[in-house]
């Protein structure tokens, strides 16, 4: 038997005659010889011979050869036996029958997938006609149903299922019957008929052909393909096809194929010692006859097969065995389907395709400790294991490497080779179990024992202790550790593991310390180093290496790594005199990096000694005033500390770098910040901060000790507006000629500035007007008595209406002689005296109007008070509650003003209207 094999061929009972045809029934064997004889044998299924020899009965009906027995079960399991082109319908139990037809009958066929009550059959006649035969239950006798049919030639196979004939002529073609018709027509298939023509029915809506190549092709009832996979036989010539359960069987000379129906896969392959001129079945035992035997052929357990298939490796033959014995559904199904899947791994893994295997292990919820024993160099001690087994490691995988190189007479120097990707396959197996135990979709419990699945194909043959998950997890991660240490190809795996994965190896800090420090290839890759001392809890030595590595390193992107760890690596584990201790170096070598420690939580280092740690620091000035400024800005602005004085010192640090830049006494009309971009960005950030509305910075101190009688005009004259300073805003900027920055100025504010703002146009106009008659020849001075004269008249048309302008304060102020014209749109008083009368006019009727609209709303909230006091109810026995729906009886009731009556237990407020909502309260509020 080939190993897998679906059946096992047996012999059950050796021949004295030689058998030509057979059929089986139920406890019931017929077979037929080249004689004309009819033998009846008895089966014992239960027994091991299966056939009973002491059981046989025969009879014989002509001297010429049986050529075809077929069981006609609803007839009472009747007999249908074809010899000398004679067809003869027999009785089972006394072997004694007659003739159906007399016509010299060809070939025939039962309708194989017929009701109960369509007890027919086909038969071709050796004049090429067809009958349609029906046997009578009550006369017991086959009757011709409709009237013959013809055919073009003697069709060399046949079958009957349903309404349809169908039937195959050699070297022409297949067609079919529709027996339904009136007419029957012949309707040729579009097949190719091929050199071994054969039709099988499979169900009953399906029919097998085989065409061209022995390419079989499965047609439904309607003439249409099946949508399922063509069975592809051997080719060559076909003897017979049968079917049994979920398998099609194709027998040749000495060979028999085994197909699947579900998919069309190829099962297994037997070679028979003798020719099979025969095959019948019953619904569960095969049988076949050759020259000189009855063979049943055994059908082989599906947990026998599976287990030949995964010793050899066929891991989807076995799944596949699996899936049609296991089709009912079972609530242990999933479990036994993964511990199928994990065997096909480890089948897998003997035939040492370790890749394949991983495919199947990583589907199932496999123990780790399986193959971390495999490979004894890679966990601490055997105890670790907890292994039921004393040593748990008899097979090693260096063992098993050799053995199978040794039995597939390999090349030995092949052996190294498996060795690697032995150790490949062992890496990537435990990092995807430690993915799996440490993902929160899980979300296993650290010291929970956890179920785990174990092979029962495993080398070792271990059973495991139960064991906690982070126990497991420490088994893996010294053994992948000790894995990724030995190759340099596994060096990025090893970063990347200490980098984004707690580390539950603690323990074993000592037998991987020495290990690391004595891999040179280590040496190259001192980021591994610290990361690994990180990773133990070992904060300083972590820190140690990547200051040295930021500092001696020439590549500029070690450098930056070293910055950024180092900073991580602070804040992370803060503590004051680690970071006073370790954070320098990244400040002078990247700046940006270094500041972000100045994020860590002010209860580790207050601001004072953070401020008087960067003070002390032996550093460039300017590198320590970007620090320091730095450090006030996060502290205010992202912190938002309430100390004034932290906020203070961040304004003199903007304003004290500006002014190294651009002297304090300089002429604001001679600088040009866009020259300079980073001053520009100073600039800015300084304009920014003074405007932040939650700055708390004291204005007053900034304006005297800093910016006062500078060039931040605009910073003053801000600072002055925050202080409520607004006569000495107002008198800078009148001096420096920026008539319209103070008219905006004063509509910032709400302290009517603007009344304020004309007085000093008007003391600024008589002042220049002296001026000028004093020096009448005086260009300047003419010119800036006519600009006062152009702002005023601009002042009095722009702001005649506006809020923040006292008119009649401003008409009392307007001196007599100012000459009033209505001749030009551009005299400003004028305009001014116009705008103020038509805006007061206006409010004078828009207010009229609102007294005479309230007076209405007043008289009717008046109408709707008294209306609704002059409101009743008239009380009767019939009166209901209007929340219980009760009468009201004699309890204490409610009335709303809207008529509506409540027991006064039943209401929640005698305000609200428990049936409309309405608060009364609110309603006549007034």
């Amino acid at each position: 038997m080939k190993t897998g094999s679906i059946f096992n061929p047996r012999s059950v009972l050796d021949l004295t005659y030689k058998i030509t045809a057979m059929d089986a029934f139920q406890n019931f064997l017929f077979a037929g010889d080249e004689k004309g004889n009819i033998y009846r044998y008895n089966l014992t299924l239960e027994s091991v011979n299966v056939l009973a020899p002491n059981s046989i009965q025969q009879q014989q009906f002509t001297k010429a050869k049986i050529d075809q027995i077929k069981i006609f079960p609803h007839a009472n399991a009747n007999l249908l036996v074809l010899s000398d082109q004679t067809l003869y319908c027999i009785e089972a139990a006394t072997l004694r029958g007659e003739v159906i037809n007399k016509e010299k009958v060809v070939i025939f066929a039962l309708n194989e997938f017929s009701k109960s009550n369509q007890l027919e059959l086909v038969m071709i006649t050796k004049k090429k006609e067809g009958y349609i035969m029906q046997y009578n239950l009550k006369t017991g006798r086959f009757e011709q149903m409709r009237e013959k049919f013809i055919l073009s030639d003697i069709p060399i196979t046949v079958a009957f299922i349903g309404n349809l004939f169908f039937f195959g002529i050699q070297k022409k073609n297949y067609s079919v019957i529709n027996l339904d018709d009136k007419q029957l027509q012949v309707a040729n298939l579009l097949m190719d008929i091929g050199s071994n023509p054969f039709l099988k029915a499979t169900d009953n809506d399906e029919i097998l052909i085989i065409t061209t190549n022995n390419v079989g092709i499965f047609i439904g009832k309607d003439g249409q393909m099946k949508q399922k996979s063509t069975i592809l036989i051997q080719n060559k010539p076909i003897s017979l096809i049968t079917t049994f359960k979920q398998y099609l069987i194709v027998i040749f000379d000495n060979l028999l194929q085994v197909f699947n129906l579900s998919d069309s896969k190829h099962m297994s392959d037997i070679q028979l010692s003798q020719a099979a001129r025969c095959i019948t079945q019953t619904s569960s035992h095969l049988f076949y006859g050759s020259a000189a035997e009855i063979i049943y052929l055994y059908q082989t357990p599906a947990e026998q097969q599976i287990s030949e298939l995964l010793k050899n490796g066929r891991v989807e033959d076995a799944l596949q065995v699996y899936s049609q014995n296991n089709q009912a559904a079972d609530p242990s199904k999933n479990q036994q389907l993964e511990q199928l899947k994990l065997d096909c791994g480890w089948s897998l893994v003997r035939q040492m395709q370790f890749s394949n295997s991983l495919n199947y292990i990583v589907q199932t919820n496999f123990d780790p400790r399986d193959f971390i024993c495999l490979f004894p160099d890679y966990y601490p001690a055997p105890e670790k294991l907890q292994s039921v087994n004393p040593n748990p490691s008899l097979q090693t995988i260096s063992l098993i490497i050799n053995k199978f190189v040794q039995e597939s007479r390999g090349d030995p120097t092949r052996i190294q080779e498996l060795k690697f990707q032995a150790k490949e396959f062992l890496v990537e197996i435990l990092e995807k179990k430690r993915a799996v135990l440490t993902s929160p979709q899980y979300a296993y419990s650290m010291k929970d024992k956890i179920n785990l699945l174990t092979t029962t194909l495993n080398f070792n043959q271990n059973q495991w202790q139960p064991i906690s998950c982070d126990q497991l997890l420490e088994l893996i991660d010294f053994a992948l550790i000790k894995l990724y240490l030995e190759s340099s190809q596994y060096f990025p795996k090893l970063k990347a593991f200490f980098t984004s994965n707690q580390i539950y190896c603690i323990q074993m800090y000592n037998q991987l310390q020495g290990l690391i420090q004595n891999n040179r290839g280590i040496e190259q890759q001192q980021g591994i180093l610290a990361k690994f001392y990180e990773s133990f809890n070992k904060i300083d030595q972590s820190l140690e290496i990547w200051k040295k590595v930021g500092r001696e390193s020439i590549h500029l992107q070690e450098q930056q790594e070293a910055c950024e760890e180092t900073t991580r690596i602070l804040k992370q584990n803060p503590e004051k005199n680690r970071i006073f201790k370790f954070i320098v170096w990244v400040f002078k070598k990247q700046f940006k990096v270094g500041v972000q420690i100045f994020q860590i939580s002010d209860q580790i280092i207050t601001p004072d000694q953070m401020l008087k740690f960067l003070e002390e620091q032996e550093l460039d000035s300017e590198l320590k005033r970007k620090l320091k400024e730095k450090y006030l800005e996060i502290l205010v602005l992202e912190k938002q500390t309430d100390e004034e004085r932290f906020h203070t010192q961040l304004a003199y640090s903007y304003i004290d770098s500006l002014f190294q830049q651009y002297p304090k006494e300089m002429d604001f009309s001679k600088i040009d910040l866009r020259k300079n971009q980073v001053v520009s960005d100073q600039y800015q950030a300084l304009k920014r901060y003074l405007k932040n509305p939650n700055a708390k910075y004291n204005s007053s101190s900034i304006l005297e000790k800093k910016v006062k009688d500078s060039w931040m005009i605009n910073e003053v004259i801000l600072l002055y507006g925050r202080e409520k300073k607004h006569e000495e805003a107002l008198n800078q900027l009148l001096s420096l000629g920026f008539y319209e920055w103070a008219e905006k100025y004063c509509c910032d504010y709400t302290d009517n500035l603007l009344t304020k703002l004309f007085k000093k146009y008007k003391e600024l106009y008589f002042y220049l007007e002296g001026k000028q008659k004093e020096r009448p020849t005086d260009q300047q001075a003419q010119n800036a008595f006519n600009q006062i004269k152009i702002t005023i008249n601009s002042f009095l048309k722009k702001f005649a209406t506006h809020s923040q302008l006292n008119v009649l304060e401003v008409l009392d102020l307007i001196p007599d002689n100012w000459i009033l014209s209505d001749q030009s749109e551009d005299d400003g008083l004028f305009q001014f005296l116009k705008s103020v009368i038509s805006h007061t006019l206006h409010q004078k009727r828009s207010t009229k109007a609102a007294y005479q609209l309230s007076q209405v709303d007043l008289l009717y909230v008046q109408c709707q008070v008294a209306t609704t006091k002059q409101s009743n109810i008239r009380m009767t026995s019939e009166k209901k509650c209007s929340v219980c729906s009760k009468t009201i009886g004699e309890k204490v009731f409610v009335v709303y003003p809207n008529s509506v009556l409540a027991h006064h237990t039943c209401i929640k407020s005698n305000t609200i209207c428990p049936q409309t909502g309405r608060d009364f309260e609110k309603y006549f509020k007034f």
